[in-house]
């Protein structure tokens, strides 16, 4: 939704996310994909596209499944964005295809 903020988008109004079988504060949860304190409250359709793909990176982890497809997941990332990718990614219990051409995060 447009009109959502970061947080309300990511946190969907809980103040505690639940990924695998860790419990993490929603406004910590959206600081591990560098949305830190104001930037939480920015309007979703008032995002730069970078920034929008961060919001889907976040929502997408958080919903867990068994298989992740991820297409270029590195493009556009900032350092901290890439981290916080690649821990999500070790704690993930299923499977991730990646198709990339970024050879060290491979």
């Amino acid at each position: 939704n447009d009109k959502n903020t970061v947080f309300q988008e990511i946190s969907e109004g809980a103040d505690i996310i639940k990924i695998n079988n860790f419990e993490i504060p929603a406004r910590a949860y959206c600081s591990r994909f560098n949305f830190k304190g104001s930037d939480q409250q920015k309007v979703i359709g008032e995002l730069s596209g970078g920034e929008r793909n961060r919001v889907h990176l976040a929502k997408l982890l958080k919903a867990g499944g068994n298989v992740l497809l991820l297409d270029e997941p590195t493009n556009d990332l900032d350092v901290e964005t890439l981290r916080a990718l690649e821990e999500a990614l070790l704690e993930f219990p299923g499977c991730a295809m990646v198709i990339s051409h970024d050879r060290w995060f491979l």
